[in-house]
């Protein structure tokens, strides 16, 4: 997908490290876009003045943002939005539009709602058109802390999805620790691929090890829903299932993150910079979900196809409120969208990232980013298909 980079993993490690003093607006652009202080043009790597300097257009199509007195890359400017004063926005808009605040056009539900009542609880809205396959986004990674991530975009699908609503009802939200909410571990074999609950703690553990991370237990609940939404990705074989987990525990900062942080913090900026014409009114449709679902038409075909409504397009806080909801549009974006490329078939896991994030992790400036999610993949591949080589080709090399 053409993503807009993690801003949540640059601005929380700055402020952490007290290298960037924040401004009332952390994202508030410079006045025109170039650094003040040594009159460098704003591309990676050339010099600024974070006394001053914000985020800027590198281009037309990226953002960068000042970090150390040197240009880091930030983000790129979704498909047909073009950079101005360091906001991605469609030509025709400007770029001190902002988003309102969202109208109460759904009922609120409560994390555990059933997923029946989420179905039933907005009528479908018949008016909005599903963008055509040619546009392709994914979603993109977020470094451990960030989990913003831009997530599932790609082409929308067809409303014969492979998922159905599911039924019965969706866990609250668990802690990310060993609690045994949600039930007992489900029983290896069957369509797991011999995998169990201990073998996916390990495999969480060893690749948050693999990457320097401290990623806590997953809990039962959190187990017990990888393993059975499985068949829902259509996932086919142990390494698959490696190459998902790899994947969701890089974009949601080891399962403890539903929602992009920095979109958490800082809505209205973000909301504005994923704005896609024919939204609904008022609605945001930022990464959520333990895939970083991102723009609207990907809610509207996530929902189609998961409860044959638009619930999620008029409701899209639901992705990351509700358990369930949030693993099953992670594997409905993976069916969708990623098991049936060729690469990924063929086991290079390299050709996941690039129908998540191809943009800026594979043929962008954060290529960092795909190499470690590959450290991740290469340990966990062992526990989950033994034997299996990892081939870490598709996506920079």
């Amino acid at each position: 997908m053409v993503a807009v980079a993690n801003i949540a993993s640059l601005l929380a490690a700055l402020l952490v490290a007290g290298s960037l003093a924040a401004p009332p607006n952390v994202h508030a652009p410079p006045p025109d876009g170039v650094a003040p202080r040594a009159g460098a043009p704003p591309v990676e790597g050339g010099s600024c003045d974070i006394a001053t300097d914000r985020v800027a257009c590198a281009n037309a199509t990226s953002i960068v943002m000042c970090r150390h007195n040197k240009w880091v890359a930030l983000s790129s400017c979704g498909s047909g939005r073009v950079c101005s004063k360091g906001i991605c926005a469609f030509p025709a808009q400007t770029s001190s539009a902002s988003a309102t605040a969202p109208a109460a056009t759904s009922a609120a539900l409560p994390a555990g709602a059933p997923i029946a009542a989420i179905s039933s609880a907005s009528a479908p809205a018949a008016s909005r058109v599903t963008p055509s396959a040619a546009s392709t986004q994914g979603a993109v990674g977020a470094s451990p802390a960030r989990a913003s991530a831009q997530s599932a975009g790609g082409a929308a699908p067809s409303a014969a999805s492979a998922q159905g609503a599911g039924g019965g009802a969706a866990p609250t939200d668990n802690a990310a620790s060993g609690d045994s909410s949600g039930g007992s571990p489900p029983a290896s074999g069957g369509s797991h691929f011999g995998i169990t609950c201990s073998k996916f703690n390990q495999a969480v553990s060893k690749a948050s090890a693999a990457i320097g991370q401290s990623y806590p237990r997953p809990s039962n609940a959190q187990c017990s829903a990888f393993l059975s939404g499985l068949p829902k990705g259509r996932i086919s074989s142990g390494r698959e299932a490696a190459m998902f987990l790899a994947n969701i525990l890089w974009e949601s900062d080891g399962l403890r993150a539903k929602e992009e942080y920095d979109c958490k913090a800082n809505p209205d900026w973000c909301a504005q910079n994923y704005k896609l014409p024919d939204d609904s009114p008022g609605k945001a449709y930022w990464g959520r979900g333990y895939i970083q679902l991102t723009w609207g038409y990907n809610y509207k075909a996530a929902s189609r196809a998961l409860f044959g409504s638009d619930v999620l397009v008029n409701n899209p806080s639901l992705v990351a409120n509700n358990e369930n909801v949030a693993w099953d549009v992670s594997y409905w974006y993976w069916s969708e969208n990623v098991h049936s490329d060729p690469g990924v078939q063929a086991g290079k896991f390299g050709a996941s990232v690039n129908k998540i994030n191809g943009a800026l992790e594979c043929r962008g400036a954060a290529q960092a980013k795909a190499k470690k999610r590959y450290e991740m993949y290469k340990v966990i591949l062992p526990i989950f298909a033994p034997g299996q080589v990892p081939i870490e080709g598709g996506c920079y090399n």
